[in-house]
């Protein structure tokens, strides 16, 4: 899994980070486009070799003020660090203010080639170009960072070839490549403003002047890594004979601006990021690495990755579902569409362990998501309370793996023909009920089992020419349901006991981890 730390500046970010890396043994990639630039360890509050002993910290400390360095550098050097590590099965922390070097290591961010300069830009002052972006799009001017020139470039070249920063963004960052949990830590704007003060303060105390004289003595031509903020402020004000106090004034009002727009990045270009406070954050993360720990002992880090990576949609919230959904979870699943229709009813209490008599009346697919997020806070879950019609019903999302847990043939096949459709994994719940002997629920194929579901399942598939032989499904392997005589013919109930269901999401369970172990 990757935790990314997002926030403001001195939100705390650095220092949460550094704490889990070392108590968990995690690397860190550092997402700060200044971070990375040695000679500049003041300004930009760079953490100590001290801080990183001992820690895979990357992207950090390496290149000469003077050396080219941008998003796409980073993407270049970390995108390969990140596929390294998710592919060993490690966890991974991800944390700096340059949200759009997080944007593009997580998600599908292409670079266009360079093309043959038809413009201008790159010799106009930048408060041409401040001017210019202004003008033509309000919008992307205030949500860049505007004082720096390659942003600023960038920007007004999409706008000359007609792309907004919002169709950018949407064309590249539909979802994330890797299995990850976004977290923002909870900083109160004022409070915020305070901290960047007292962190200004500081930094002009362990002698930032002097920092910044030392480099313009080593690189008099005011390389790009010198328009950070901190940076540019005194190398102007030593020019203009400005105080310490004007120069640190400068530099707080702006790294105010920063913060605001950092806040409005993170708001609006990451979804379903978890807040909370820097203790809050580290106690998630701390509680979702432990419940790993003893799953990693027994299966590899191939398919805990799997697990992490995949995206599942679940059907059918009862006695065999319930306890496979549950168990999912505990495995280390994340990423979770549930679909039931149903309430929960008393009738239910005798053989579905989700629910208990609180639950009755509630929408099963409720039910479900606290019991999950009981389990594990950091899931993703979506509900759909509909009944499956056919496959146009069906959510359009692609998913990893589908586990169909419900009793209605024609939804059953809708749920196989997406599976198809989506080149999943399909697990299948044929009928249990009437039984009583738990040891006589296996899994296998759906050629062999031969319960009424079952038989109608098949017969479906038939009529619409499907193949059924090699579908994966639980099923009882005594044959035909028993005692059904009992059972007066107006009452549809299904007679069943707790035993036998369960035993059933077990089977899912084993059948799934045993799909997962044979596609390494």
């Amino acid at each position: 899994m990757i935790y990314v730390i997002l926030g403001q500046t001195a939100s705390g970010k650095t220092s949460l980070a550094l704490k889990l890396a070392k108590l968990y043994k995690m690397p860190v990639i550092s997402a700060d486009a200044y971070q990375c630039y040695k000679m500049m360890s003041i300004g930009t509050d760079l953490p100590t070799r001290s801080d990183v002993a001992d820690i895979e910290y990357s992207f950090y400390d390496e290149f000469e003020p003077d050396e080219e360095v941008s998003v796409f550098t980073f993407q270049k050097e970390c995108r390969p660090l990140l596929d390294k590590y998710v592919k060993e099965g490690r966890d991974v922390i991800v944390v700096g203010g340059t949200l759009l070097y997080i944007k593009a290591l997580l998600y599908n961010y292409v670079f266009e080639k360079d093309e043959e300069k038809v413009d201008d830009y790159e010799n106009m002052p930048l408060s041409e170009m401040q001017d210019l972006l202004l003008k033509k799009d309000p919008k992307t001017y205030q949500e860049i960072d505007n004082r720096n020139p390659r942003r600023v470039i960038r920007a007004l070249r999409l706008i000359d070839k007609g792309i907004s920063r919002e169709e950018v963004l949407e064309k590249n960052d539909d979802k994330p490549l890797y299995p990850v949990t976004f977290f923002k830590l909870t900083v109160d704007k004022d409070l915020g403003n305070k901290k960047i003060d007292e962190r200004v303060d500081k930094m002009f105390k362990e002698g930032l002047v002097e920092e910044v004289k030392k480099l313009l003595i080593k690189y008099p031509d005011n390389p790009r890594s010198f328009i950070s903020i901190g940076y540019q402020e005194i190398i102007a004000g030593l020019k203009d004979n400005k105080s310490q106090e004007e120069m640190s004034s400068l530099v707080k009002i702006h790294t105010h601006q920063l913060a605001k727009k950092q806040r409005t990045f993170i708001r609006n270009q990451f979804k379903d990021e978890i807040e909370g406070t820097a203790d809050e954050v580290f106690d998630l993360i701390s509680n979702n690495i432990l419940l790993k720990k003893r799953t990693r002992l027994v299966l590899s880090d191939e398919v805990m990755n799997k697990i992490e990576s995949s995206s599942v949609l679940f059907c059918g919230l009862g006695g065999v579902g319930g306890l496979a959904l549950i168990d999912l979870v505990r495995l280390g699943f994340t990423s979770f569409t549930l679909i039931d229709f149903d309430k929960v009813d008393p009738t239910n209490l005798n053989r579905q362990a989700l629910y208990v008599y609180g639950d009755i009346s509630k929408s099963k697919t409720e039910v479900a998501e606290k019991r999950m997020k009981e389990i594990n806070p950091l899931i993703k879950v979506v509900t759909d309370n509909s009944k499956i019609e056919d496959i146009d019903s069906l959510p359009k999302e692609k998913y990893s793996i589908i586990i169909d847990c419900i009793d209605f043939v024609k939804g059953k096949t809708s749920l196989y023909q997406k599976s198809i459709q989506d080149n999943s994994i399909f697990i299948s719940s044929m009928g249990l009920g009437y039984h009583c002997d738990s040891t006589k629920v296996k899994y296998g194929k759906l050629k062999d089992a031969c319960d009424p579901l079952a038989k109608s399942f098949k017969d479906e598939l038939i009529k619409d020419q499907l193949p059924y032989q090699d579908i994966d499904c639980i099923y009882a392997s005594d044959g035909k349901e028993k005692n059904k005589s009992k059972v007066r013919a107006n009452d549809k109930t299904i007679g069943s006991i707790a035993t036998v269901p369960q035993a059933g999401g077990l089977a899912i369970i084993s059948l799934l981890l045993k799909i997962l172990k044979e596609r390494n």
